[in-house]
């Protein structure tokens, strides 16, 4: 099955750190919830640079057995981080989530992943 990639936005005056950060609760919170494969793509820098944070705000999440709990979690963010912006990429299809209310953005998420056979 594909994999999911999420991109978290934040905050409209988040900073790299802010966003690596929010996106390592939104990672916390799905393995909680039992998402079996979430993590950090793979970013392959030159020799010597420095990790930047703006990857660390991206996860890569498997949908394998994982949609009743990575659902639960993105509610669950959601809820807590209403204005945060997050960008949900299935295959190169890709969809922004910044300015809808939660509720909304709810709906927006399960139609998502149900048109990629994840719902």
């Amino acid at each position: 099955m594909a994999q999911l990639r999420v991109q978290v936005q934040g905050l409209p005056d988040s900073d790299d750190e802010e966003r690596a950060e929010l996106a390592s609760r939104l990672r916390d919170e799905m393995l909680e919830q039992g998402v079996e494969e979430v993590a950090h793509p793979e970013v392959h820098a030159p020799e010597g640079a420095k990790g930047a944070a703006l990857e660390w705000a991206q996860l890569v999440v498997g949908l394998a057995g994982s949609l009743g709990p990575l659902l639960a979690s993105l509610r669950g963010w959601i809820g807590r981080h209403p204005e945060a912006g997050l960008t949900l990429e299935i295959d190169g299809d890709k969809i922004t989530l910044d300015k809808a209310s939660p509720a909304d953005r709810q709906r927006l998420v399960e139609a998502f992943l149900a048109r990629h056979g994840a719902g």
